[in-house]
């Protein structure tokens, strides 16, 4: 599926999808969804469908709606989509979300409509959502208006994964104009819902469809074939780039994942913004250009700091001159340690083995080492000299017996304890 060609439509009179196609896409999943809310562009897309599948493969064929609750007439349109669905003989899973507090009901409801998708479906499911090049359109005049770089003015893609666990989703109808689909529909004698919200011009989509568009397409017929068509181009420019960067930070990246500043430190502003950008994403990370701005201005300065950037999902730190992504912290675990028992804490394990009476305590401070030399070592320095990241100083495990700290995970060991055996295992995603 991963490298599924797309050409589905051979024709637009009526919607005709190619045959190898849909025979590729049913052949390799368990269950194919169709995003149905019951409007024009899901009705089409779902009838459409059912015109042209085997037995075989309607039988794999299920629709999805999501029951957002945001306006009154949201339990009539499930009925109408369940009626709709029965019809056509199609299996019909209805899903209810709450929404999130957010300061777009928009975003919030689209991260709860994703999120119940990716619920419902499968590893191996695909979901077919009916996006076409009007939403296209105004999907990149939305993002060109909020100061998008050229990810965003790819526009939607085609296809992506839909979590992390192998599901895709594809918009079979992104080169289609809402006009084909609305004839198609007419002709076919369809029944579909209208949706108040989208008269609403508080919400920008709805603001930028009904009286921005409207301006441009006397001037420019052909906008939304050619702005679907440019994002198409910029997608695969983007994608090409996005290639040839990651290649190069492959050498300026440490074996523990951070990227080497000395690397970027000589080059322009716009060029570290860059780079920066393309180190994130290729973690999976994109954040707006002003916070981009905000890090690299945080991390020119000397190595003595210890800048932390925090955002919603994770954290950026340097060490030894490295730039690190690491996972949002977490709250140090302090317990007893039962002999043989695996303590499972947020990023990392340790077991110990030969004594019931040790547990784990906070970093304790101004505490002294003995070393196996017989010499002593003040714990802030030993950490300077193991090289110890500030992300992992509060972490380490310190085991204590009673009030003696008698070893720090497998690091170091108390010379009067060497009976005890330690089990340490520190998590890959926070690097040490």
């Amino acid at each position: 599926m991963r490298h599924l060609t797309l050409k589905p439509l051979i024709s637009l009179s009526p919607l005709s999808f190619n045959p190898e196609w849909l025979s590729q896409v049913f052949t390799q999943v368990n269950t194919v969804w169709v995003g149905f809310s019951g409007g024009v562009d899901s009705h089409v897309l779902l009838y459409a469908l059912v015109q042209q599948l085997s037995p075989e493969q309607k039988q794999k064929l299920a629709a999805i709606h999501i029951h957002h609750g945001l306006s009154a007439n949201a339990d009539g349109w499930l009925k109408h989509c369940e009626a709709t669905c029965q019809s056509l003989d199609v299996r019909f899973v209805a899903e209810r979300v709450q929404l999130e507090s957010q300061a777009s009901v928009e975003d919030a409801a689209r991260n709860a409509r994703y999120q119940a998708f990716q619920n419902a479906m499968g590893d191996q499911d695909v979901i077919l959502l009916a996006h076409h090049a009007g939403d296209q359109a105004e999907t990149v005049l939305f993002r060109l208006l909020r100061g998008t770089g050229g990810k965003g003015l790819a526009g939607m893609p085609q296809q992506r994964l839909l979590g992390e666990d192998g599901a895709r989703l594809i918009r079979p109808l992104l080169d289609v104009s809402k006009q084909q689909i609305e004839d198609y529909a007419r002709q076919q004698q369809l029944d579909w819902i209208q949706d108040e919200s989208n008269s609403d011009e508080r919400f920008t989509r709805n603001f930028l469809r009904q009286s921005v568009v409207p301006i441009l397409k006397p001037r420019f017929p052909k906008m939304e074939q050619n702005i679907a068509s440019s994002a198409q181009r910029i997608a695969t420019d983007y994608a090409m780039l996005f290639t040839f960067a990651s290649q190069q930070l492959a050498e300026w990246t440490n074996a523990s994942g951070g990227l080497d500043l000395a690397c970027i430190a000589d080059k322009a502003l716009d060029e570290r913004l860059f780079w920066l950008r393309y180190f994130l994403q290729g973690k999976g990370i994109s954040l707006p250009h002003v916070q981009l701005e905000s890090i690299v201005e945080m991390f020119a300065g000397g190595e003595d700091r210890q800048p932390e950037f925090v955002f919603a999902t994770g954290r950026i730190m340097r060490h030894q001159n490295a730039l690190y992504l690491l996972p949002a912290e977490q709250a140090v675990i302090l317990a007893p340690l039962v002999s043989g028992e695996v303590l499972k804490r947020s990023f990392d394990e340790i077991c110990l083995h030969g004594s019931d009476d040790c547990e784990l305590k906070e970093r304790p401070q101004g505490a002294t080492l003995l070393m196996p030399s017989g010499k002593t070592r003040k714990l802030k320095k030993w950490l300077n000299d193991q090289q110890t990241p500030n992300w992992w100083r509060e972490h380490l495990p310190y085991v204590f017996l009673g009030d003696e700290l008698i070893a720090i995970g497998t690091l170091w060991r108390h010379p009067n304890y060497e009976h005890l055996q330690i089990e340490w295992r520190p998590s890959a995603e926070l690097p040490i």
